[in-house]
C-alpha cells in the first residue's frame, strides 16, 4: 500500500470569476521510505503541487481529485485536522530558509514551538529537544546556536535548521521543496547526504521537488517531470534517465553539461502561462517532434512500458542518445 497517493489533483485559481489552472489531473504515488523526485521548470507546478498536501493552499485556490495518505483523503479534511496533521505526519522542508524562519525568534524557540504544539511537551523539555535535533543535523555547539537568531547563521546552517524541525515528530513524510536551491555545491552535497542519512535511520518517505535532474538522479527511486501543471513522464529514475520517452524530458536531460567544452541544447522558450496554453499538447510550441496532430487534441498518458508512462502521441517512436 502506498503511504501517499495522489490521484487526479487539479488546483485553479480564481480571479475575476475566472479560474485559472495550476495543476491538471496529477497523479502519483509514493511508497513508504521512497523518495519520489518531481522534477520540471520553475512555473511547472511542482510547488502548488507540495501545498496541496499540507493543506496550505491560499483561499482562493480550489482543489479536486483526491490526496490519500495512509488512506485518509487529506483533501476532505477541515481546517484543525490538515493543522494537526502538518508537522506531526507530514513536514515540508522550504526552499527559503531565511524567509520560512521567523527572524525576531531564537533558533531554540521555533524548534521547540513544533515539539510543544505536537507532542504537548513542557517548554524545557522542548528545548532540551531542540539541542538534540541540532546535533541530529550536525550543528556545532547546538547549545549555543539553540540561542541564537536566524540571521547569525550561514544558508547551509539555517538549511539544516529547518530541516530539524522538519524531523522534530518523525513524519512519515517529508516533502523537500528545492532544499538546495541558495547554496553552494559543497554546502549542498552536504545536505543531501544528511537529508539521505536522516531518510535511512528514520525511515521516512520523501517528496523531492527540484529542477535539478542530478539531484534527482543520485537520490530518488522513482521521477515525475511536471510540464505547464501536468506529468508529462514518470519512471523509475533509471529507466527515464537510459530511456526518455518525452521530448521535454530529452530537453532538460540536454541542458545538463556533460563534459567540459561540450555546448549545451537549451529548450527553446519558456513555460506558457497557464491562461495562454497552446492547443493541443501543452509543450507543441517549444518541441521539436511536433506534428499537426499534436496540436489537434491534448495526448494522453501512454504506457510505454510496464512501469513507464509518457504523455507524448510519438511516445513510442521517442529514442535520445545521450
Amino acid at each position: 500500500m502506498s503511504l501517499l497517493d495522489v490521484r487526479d489533483l487539479s488546483v485553479a485559481f480564481r480571479t475575476d470569476g475566472t479560474a485559472i489552472p495550476a495543476v491538471v489531473d496529477l497523479s502519483f504515488s509514493i511508497s513508504e521510505s521512497q523518495i519520489f523526485g518531481l522534477a520540471g521548470e520553475s512555473g511547472c507546478g511542482k510547488s502548488m503541487t507540495a501545498l496541496s498536501i499540507m493543506g496550505l493552499l491560499p483561499q482562493n485556490a480550489q482543489a479536486a481529485g483526491s490526496i490519500l495518505f495512509n488512506g485518509t483523503d487529506l483533501l476532505t479534511l477541515d481546517r484543525e485536522a490538515k493543522r494537526r496533521l502538518r508537522g506531526s505526519e507530514i513536514s515540508m522542508i522550504f526552499q527559503e530558509p531565511m524567509t520560512s524562519l521567523n527572524p525576531v525568534l531564537t533558533i531554540g524557540y521555533q524548534i521547540s514551538e513544533v515539539l510543544t504544539t505536537h507532542l504537548n511537551l513542557s517548554k524545557r523539555d522542548a528545548l532540551e529537544q531542540s539541542i538534540e535535533l541540532l546535533k541530529a543535523v550536525k550543528i556545532p555547539s547546538p547549545e549555543i546556536r539553540a540561542g541564537e537568531y536566524p540571521h547569525q547563521m550561514s544558508g547551509g546552517m539555517r538549511q539544516r535548521v529547518m530541516i530539524a524541525m522538519s524531523i522534530a515528530c518523525n513524519p512519515s513524510l517529508i516533502i523537500a521543496d528545492e532544499p538546495t536551491t541558495a547554496l553552494d555545491v559543497t554546502i549542498q552535497a552536504q545536505i543531501l547526504e544528511l537529508i539521505q542519512k536522516l531518510r535511512e535511520e528514520r525511515k521516512m518517505s520523501i517528496l523531492f521537488i527540484t529542477h535539478d535532474l542530478g539531484i534527482i538522479a543520485e537520490n530518488a527511486s522513482r521521477v515525475g517531470i511536471m510540464y505547464a501543471g501536468r506529468m508529462v513522464e514518470s519512471a523509475a529514475t533509471a529507466e527515464l534517465f537510459s530511456n526518455p520517452r518525452h521530448p521535454y524530458t530529452i530537453g532538460l536531460l540536454e541542458s545538463i553539461p556533460q563534459m567540459k567544452g561540450a555546448r549545451l541544447r537549451p529548450i527553446a522558450g519558456t513555460v506558457p502561462r497557464m491562461d495562454a496554453l497552446p492547443a493541443g499538447c501543452v509543450y507543441s510550441n517549444r518541441c521539436s517532434y511536433v506534428l499537426p496532430a499534436c496540436r489537434a487534441e491534448e495526448p494522453a498518458l501512454l504506457q510505454v512500458s510496464q512501469d513507464h508512462i509518457s504523455r507524448c502521441i510519438r511516445a513510442g517512436e521517442i529514442t535520445w542518445n545521450s
